[in-house]
């Protein structure tokens, strides 16, 4: 979405980024990365509108010796 302070949000576009193997290998490793990567945007007609930069990391969230029990989320939830 773009943003828009008068008028509604238009929809620009989609994408999708496939982590599968960043996931494994940041399970294995610890950590993992895609670096920055610029990527084409191309219109319906396939000519050139602009380029999209993107980059992931991923890292292993450490165990701080905390239980569960002191962050609430899920365990303090109900479904109504």
């Amino acid at each position: 979405m773009d943003h828009d302070t008068f008028s509604s949000d238009d929809f620009i576009g989609e994408a999708t980024v496939h982590v599968k193997e960043l996931l494994e290998m940041g399970v294995e490793k610890g950590t993992a990365e895609l670096r920055p990567t610029k990527y084409n945007i191309v219109d319906s007609d396939l000519s050139f509108v602009g380029e999209l930069l993107i980059g992931v990391s991923y890292s292993l969230l450490q165990d701080r010796g905390m239980d569960g029990e002191q962050f609430g989320g899920w365990k303090h939830s109900q479904v109504d």
